[in-house]
C-alpha cells in the first residue's frame, strides 16, 4: 500500500496521518418515517427508533449515533432491523423509510434540498468526521506518493475550507 484515504480516527498508530478535513455530520429520516414513528427532539428519544445500521469489516459491531451535548460526546446506539456496508445502500434505506441515519452532510445535500431526507436533531450537532490520508513511516516519501498526499490534500482543502478555519466542519 502506498497511502489510503479514510474516514473516521485513524486506529493504525504504524502509519503516518495527515488529516485532510474535519466534515460535517447530520442525522436524517425520511418524511415517510418521520410521519409514521414521530420526530425525535432530542438523542435520548432514539431509544424508541429504528436505525439503518452501517457496519464495517473493521469494526466488529455497529457505529453509534454520536452527538455533542453540554460540551461532551455521547453515542447512541440505536436498533434496527436491516443492516448495510455501502454508503449508497445506506442512504437508499433511508430513503425508503427503513429508519435514521448518521452521515457527513455533504453526501446527503441533494437528498436534503430534494426533500427525501429530513434533517432531524439540528439543534443537537454531530461531532465532524475525520477524514485523513494514511501512509506508511518511510525515511523518503516516493515523488508519487508525495504529489498524490498534496494533490489529495488540495482537494479537500478546497471542498471543505482548510483545517482550523469556520468552514472546516460544515457544508
Amino acid at each position: 500500500m502506498d497511502c489510503v484515504v479514510r474516514a473516521g480516527e485513524p486506529k493504525d498508530s504504524s502509519l503516518v496521518t495527515r488529516r485532510l478535513a474535519l466534515i460535517a455530520q447530520v442525522t436524517v429520516a425520511s418524511p415517510a418515517y418521520l410521519a409514521a414513528h414521530g420526530t425525535p427532539q432530542h438523542p435520548s428519544d432514539l431509544a424508541q427508533h429504528r436505525a439503518v445500521n452501517f457496519f464495517s469489516a473493521s469494526r466488529p459491531d455497529f457505529f453509534p449515533y454520536v452527538f455533542q451535548i453540554d460540551g461532551k460526546t455521547e453515542e447512541h446506539m440505536l436498533k434496527g432491523w436491516i443492516s448495510v456496508n455501502s454508503a449508497d445502500s445506506y442512504k437508499t434505506c433511508a430513503e425508503q423509510g427503513c429508519g435514521i441515519i448518521q452521515v457527513p452532510r455533504y453526501s446527503v445535500e441533494r437528498q436534503l434540498r430534494a426533500g427525501t431526507l429530513v434533517e432531524i436533531l439540528a439543534h443537537t450537532p454531530c461531532p465532524p468526521m475525520v477524514y485523513s490520508v494514511l501512509y506508511p513511516h518511510h525515511r523518503q516519501l516516493s515523488p508519487r506518493v508525495r504529489v498524490f498526499i498534496d494533490w489529495v490534500t488540495q482537494l479537500y482543502t478546497e471542498r471543505f475550507g482548510p483545517l482550523g478555519s469556520d468552514r472546516t466542519a460544515g457544508n
